[in-house]
């Protein structure tokens, strides 16, 4: 039944009354609970108490990753240490006046008993030299029933993902110093693909907003950063081997030289984040054409929307586009060492179609090749890409919806999902192309640029990838999805409060079991938590349900 516009008007205004007179409770918010919901959890009444001054985390062995993961994770377990420091309070304790030595040594003893004294880190597979991979393992297995609690990882990774768990499960009790629940935990990722998308075109992001970002998907358990570097607005990559192409760049302070790339490259590694960057062609490349002119279309044609679509798309005709493009990717494969590359294919048709309908040379060259729609043009561009690219270096490919439709090769590739209204719609698509065999991601259900609501966060939570009639075969091709935050309104100023924590909903959705995170009403109380210690971290994560306060939270540092 399809309600009339007064009676939906007066549906939502009941629920956001039923809302606000729920308002959770801020002391009802988790101690000590660990977000992404792990896999398996064995619960124990007893609970350990940790000196930050003693504790110790221990590997036998030593690489780069778990040197500067022990480091970091030793900094971080313990926020708010002048207030909940366990040794002070101890310190306080021994003023008192005792006339039983016995019972003093008698309480030392139990003291010391019941103390957790290090973590000791154990790796099956030695550290690896280069980035992690689609096929990483990240399953470990945590437990804290002993004085030295143990984490097991096959390969590293897992091991990074068991020490981010261990450090949710830390927690200041305000009269018995930090302490910490005796538990085992067994866990492993529900999909390998957990990414977010930035646009760095729209606005540019400086080096440390992108590796802020990057530290608090590691600390969400997402492993990609998928690098959205440039579209028709602007060029921000520096390129040795083309170098009019930052000409699109919005002006010097605004690019990435190879070595800032590298860089954040190697910060993700340590991290356990892939980056896979996205060029996108052959639409939203006219800041390419700033540089390079010529390898644009003439667009003739009239009535858009957005003036700068109107010269915005490749000319896939010319043996000068041809020729600037696998100089471009030879330079890119050698600086992003993922085995993905994302290669766009998004809207050509939709915004730039008409430049290539009317041009007389690109619709003679239809003609001749048979094309009788541009779309069709689009996938005979990205079947010869694709053949140009196989040439310079063997990478797997990601693509938009949009080239699914275009008829293009689609053998070793995956198809990112962004369209659909609805979620009968969205998993419509997700059927139809798994039921070829094509592997997939989603995006559309979590484009986190949009704030529909003050409570957006419920809806990405209750979106799942496998959520469509089919087989378990069928299933397995969804390998994940990606938090997408798409640059038009969003700069350095706003990168972080508009992503966390409603791109940590994404992230338990992508990493949980689905049986175990079907409600919000269960989720909150641990995403208050979670916001709360992404806050105490440095990090200006905004509130993620009502009115409420953090233990420790996010201040702002006024300019001198």
């Amino acid at each position: 039944m399809k309600l009339n516009p007064i009676a939906q008007y007066f549906l939502v205004l009941l629920l956001l009354i039923d809302v606000h007179a729920q308002w959770p409770d801020p002391s009802k918010k988790t101690h000590g609970a660990i977000w992404p919901l792990p896999q398996e959890i064995q619960n124990s009444s007893k609970t350990w108490s940790i000196d930050p001054e003693s504790f110790k985390i221990e590997s036998d062995y030593q690489c780069d990753i778990i040197t500067e993961a022990i480091k970091r994770y030793t900094k971080r377990l313990f926020p708010m240490r002048e207030k909940c420091s366990l040794s002070s309070k101890q310190d306080t304790a021994v003023k008192k006046p005792f006339t039983n030595c016995y019972v003093m040594d008698l309480d030392k003893e139990l003291e010391e008993q019941s103390k957790l004294v290090a973590l000791k880190i154990i790796i099956q597979i030695a550290c690896p030299s280069g980035v992690p991979t689609s096929n990483m393992d990240e399953s470990y297995k945590l437990d804290v029933t002993w004085k030295e609690a143990i984490l097991r990882a096959n390969e590293v990774w897992g091991a990074l993902r068991g020490l981010e768990s261990f450090s949710h499960m830390v927690y200041c009790d305000k009269t018995s110093g930090y302490q910490i629940r005796a538990e085992i935990v067994k866990d492993f990722p529900r999909f390998p693909h957990r990414g977010v998308l930035l646009d760095t075109s729209r606005h540019f992001l400086s080096v440390n907003a992108l590796k802020g970002n990057i530290d608090l998907m590691a600390q969400n358990k997402f492993n990609v950063f998928h690098w959205h570097m440039t579209d028709t607005e602007s060029c921000p990559y520096s390129s040795r081997v083309l170098p009019k192409l930052d000409h699109g760049a919005y002006d010097d302070k605004h690019k990435y030289t190879i070595e800032e790339i590298t860089d954040v490259i190697a910060y993700a590694r340590l991290r356990g984040i892939r980056v896979i960057p996205e060029f996108d062609s052959p639409a939203h490349v006219g800041s390419w054409g700033k540089g390079y002119p010529n390898i644009l279309a003439k667009c003739y044609a009239e009535g858009f929307i957005i003036d700068s679509f109107k010269s915005s798309i490749l000319d896939p005709t010319k043996d000068e586009t041809w020729d600037f493009l696998e100089t471009l990717f030879q330079e890119v494969y050698e600086v992003f060492p993922d085995d993905f590359m994302h290669i766009g294919g998004d809207e050509a048709d939709f915004w730039s179609g008409p430049c290539w309908k009317e041009n007389k040379n690109i619709s003679d060259f239809m003609a001749l090749y048979e094309l009788n729609t541009t779309l069709q043009l689009q996938g005979w561009y990205l079947n010869k890409l694709r053949m140009m690219m196989d040439g310079i270096g063997r990478k797997k490919y990601i693509y938009w919806q949009e080239v699914f439709e275009s008829g293009a090769q689609l053998t070793d590739s995956i198809i990112q999902v962004w369209k659909g209204r609805s979620n009968i719609e969205i998993m419509a698509y997700m059927h139809e192309i798994t039921a070829k065999g094509i592997s997939v991601l989603l995006s559309s259900c979590w484009y986190l640029d949009r704030i529909e609501s003050l409570y957006d966060w419920f809806s990405f939570y209750q979106c799942d990838p496998q959520a469509f009639n089919a087989s378990e075969m069928q299933k397995k091709l969804v390998l994940g999805g990606e938090a997408a935050l798409w640059g038009e309104w969003v700069d350095e100023t706003n990168v972080v409060a508009r992503l966390w924590p409603r791109a940590s909903a994404v992230a338990e959705r992508l990493w949980s079991p689905s049986k175990s995170t079907q409600f919000v009403s269960e989720a909150w109380p641990r995403l208050f938590e979670m916001q709360c210690r992404m806050a105490s971290r440095g990090y200006p994560a905004q509130p993620g349900y009502g009115p409420g306060f953090c233990d420790t939270e996010y201040h702002i540092t006024l300019p001198e």
